[in-house]
């Protein structure tokens, strides 16, 4: 009776195999590590409007912290001087402070582009915008925007601001609008204000602060919005922007700031998120508001609003400590794996399984062709 020996792979050799599994590991590190920056589409658009920004920023300055207090830096760690004070008489309503101070940014204005040409906007074309005195730097951000794509801005204002904000009665963003537009960086600014506020009529405001809100159109020779109530506030920026574009369509709305009759009541700012809106949300029923006026009008809308969310969103710092400079965030590169690297680190660990597997790869050329039963012993 013939007795018959059965053969099997080789055992592979463990050490090989571990070492195989720690180069994968370190493999893997590799690529984590060494990932490669990609410019973002509008790169160039996006610095150049991030450096425009930035350039408004220092022309203001200067004259900004003239009206600063000597514990203003408390408020504003840049010393930008474009953070507001806690409390004056034409202070609209409260505000958050680490909001204001992480708007002091000029990447927003690569932000503002990369959601303007979102939107499809072409130069030339006449978009209506709403701002606020509460936001200064995200204001002079947009307007940065809007110049770098050659937009056509109809804007109309709230002489008013938050706290924090626009709020020293001698500098509001009446005021710096127009400095920016004699300084030659802007060459457009508001056409209409209102008083801004409560019912944007400045609604509980002492009678000093209305007193100084309509000192400040005046002297910037802007024209005050004054509507008997919430829903004429609405009417009439409506019609006033239409007014304005003569006849051109108006291709887009944008907004910078919370404002009510913007927004409308507290469901439409829950409604409302950042970003572009292209649509009116069917299952709420929304009260009116400018921003819901122009959905109806199949009017596409922009909406800057909850900026730390935003900074969050585009990899830019929560109030930082000094502005930033141009070409910093996620908006203007992104991370991502280097195709030759991870190709490599794969085609190695190929090689390396096949070698130890098939071709038996630190073995002792001994082992390879004895018996099972030889070999176990």
């Amino acid at each position: 009776m013939m007795t018959k020996i059965y053969w099997s792979p080789w055992k592979h050799s463990r050490i090989a195999l571990f070492l195989l599994a720690i180069l994968g590991i370190l493999g893997l590190l590799l690529i984590e590590s060494c990932k490669v920056k990609k410019e973002q589409p509008y790169f160039k658009k996006k610095l150049h409007a991030a450096k425009l920004a930035e350039r408004a920023f220092q022309i203001l300055k200067p004259e900004l912290l003239k009206h600063k207090k000597p514990d203003y830096k408390e408020f504003d760690p840049t010393n930008s001087g474009l953070i507001g004070e806690f409390l004056t008489p034409v202070t609209s309503n409260s505000g958050s402070l680490p909001a204001k101070q992480t708007s002091i940014n000029p990447n927003f204005a690569a932000v503002m582009v990369q959601f303007l040409k979102k939107a499809k906007v072409e130069e030339g074309d006449t978009v209506a915008v709403a701002i606020s005195g509460s936001f200064p730097a995200l204001n002079i951000c947009l307007f940065a925007a809007l110049d770098t794509l050659k937009l056509k801005p109809i804007i109309i204002s709230s002489a008013s601001a938050s706290q924090f904000g626009a709020n020293h009665p001698q500098m509001l963003w009446l005021d710096m609008e127009k400095d920016l537009e004699s300084s030659g960086i802007f060459s457009f600014r508001s056409s209409y204000a209102s008083l801004g506020g409560i019912q944007d009529k400045a609604a509980g405001t002492s009678k000093e602060g209305k007193e100084l809100l309509v000192r400040a159109l005046q002297r910037n020779q802007v024209k005050l919005l004054d509507p008997i109530h919430f829903e004429d506030s609405i009417e009439k920026r409506l019609k006033y922007y239409d007014e304005l574009s003569q006849g051109k369509p108006i291709k887009l709305f944008i907004n910078v700031g919370g404002g009510t009759t913007i927004l409308g009541t507290s469901l439409g700012k829950q409604v409302f998120k950042n970003g572009l809106i292209t649509d009116l949300p069917e299952e709420v029923h929304i009260p009116n508001s400018v921003i819901k006026s122009f959905l109806e009008r199949e009017t596409p809308v922009i909406n800057f609003i909850q900026i730390e969310s935003l900074a969050r969103k585009f990899g830019l710092p929560q109030a930082p400590k000094k502005i930033p400079k141009p070409g910093e965030g996620k908006v203007f590169y992104s991370e991502e794996y280097n195709p030759y690297l991870y190709v490599s680190v794969f085609l190695f660990l190929l090689i390396g399984l096949y070698g130890v597997t098939r071709l038996g790869w630190g073995e002792n050329e001994e082992d390879r062709y004895l018996p099972k039963t030889l070999r176990s012993r």
